[in-house]
């Protein structure tokens, strides 16, 4: 069967299926949802046949049924969907689709819907031009901020750092991120090292720290001593990732932001002789470029206290109140 049939073959059994969806049986539509969520799983070739058919427009409204198994099946058959980069396209440009995909991540009946709507939005924000559009929408960064907060399983904060980490890699998406608190919570995670979730966190903050905003909510939530910390005696992922927050911090900050982090310069240049040395390439690499920044830089924890005794400290009282 040459690939032509066989596609216009997997349209109308996708068709059929998908007619079965609007079924006024409830069960006649959970089961018709079970067979394109089984279909768009086992069979990718199958994914972009399901779009062709109508499926993305028929699955969307049903996200806000009131009956958790379908809303279930209908996310998972979106996020099986949208690995196909045709069809993870066509989902962005479908109306409403963003709202009722970031209403599941919000008030989804199960773990698992919450799960694979978190899932299904970091696959489309895959496609760089999206970022901003959900970004923009007032209820992104707080669904994925309330699942990475109070989801209850471990694969529920990891897909919402996913989609937080999607969306810092877009400017504009920075201070959106900072001001609804993001910095803070992730920091929560830095600190226990038992979360499973230190990685993730660090590699958000490396961006965040990027934007002045971002800086200043990292330094003030008290970061420093911490990031110093895991140089000296974190994993060796969670080394460079803390020395990826700190080129960042040196890189993007004002003067003030320098002044602080300069406190901590002794204790940062032994580590990265260590890391410089026994680090994977990319930390070594890390480890040369922060040392370069630091021995051209006027900043010493002498100046600091000269240039604070100069400047006063209210800058330094903010940081302590807001940490």
């Amino acid at each position: 069967m040459e690939e032509s049939e066989r596609e216009e073959e997997d349209i109308e059994v996708a068709a059929e299926i998908v007619a079965r969806l609007n079924s006024e049986s409830l069960k006649e539509s959970q089961a018709a949802a079970k067979d394109l969520r089984m279909m768009a799983k086992v069979d990718e070739s199958c994914r972009g046949p399901i779009a062709e058919a109508g499926g993305i427009e028929a699955l969307l409204p049903l996200l806000h049924s009131s009956d958790p198994d379908l809303q279930e099946n209908v996310i998972t058959t979106l996020l099986n969907l949208s690995i196909n980069p045709l069809v993870r396209v066509r989902i962005t440009q479908t109306q409403n689709a963003l709202e009722a995909i970031l209403n599941v991540i919000r008030w989804g009946h199960t773990a698992a819907s919450k799960e694979n709507a978190a899932a299904t939005l970091f696959s489309l924000l895959i496609v760089e031009d999206y970022r901003d559009v959900v970004g923009r929408h007032p209820l992104a960064i707080v669904a994925l901020l309330a699942l990475l907060r109070d989801a209850p399983r471990h694969r529920g904060k990891k897909d919402a750092i996913k989609g937080l980490f999607h969306l810092s890699l877009h400017d504009a998406n920075k201070p959106r991120l900072v001001e609804e608190g993001v910095v803070q919570v992730l920091m929560s995670y830095v600190r226990d090292r038992g979360s499973g979730l230190v990685d993730d966190s660090l590699s958000v903050l490396a961006i965040l720290a990027l934007c002045e905003e971002g800086a200043i909510a990292i330094v003030g939530a008290s970061a420093l001593p911490i990031l110093v910390e895991i140089l000296r005696a974190g994993s060796p992922r969670s080394r460079e990732n803390a020395l990826s927050v700190l080129l960042a911090l040196y890189k993007g900050s004002n003067e003030i932001i320098l002044e602080r982090v300069a406190f901590y310069n002794h204790q940062i240049v032994s580590m990265l002789c260590s890391l410089s040395v026994i680090g994977s390439d990319r930390a070594k690499r890390k480890a040369n470029e922060l040392m370069r920044m630091l021995v051209v830089s006027d900043y010493s924890s002498d100046s600091m206290s000269s240039r604070s005794s100069r400047s006063g400290s209210s800058f330094l009282n903010n940081f302590d109140s807001r940490s």
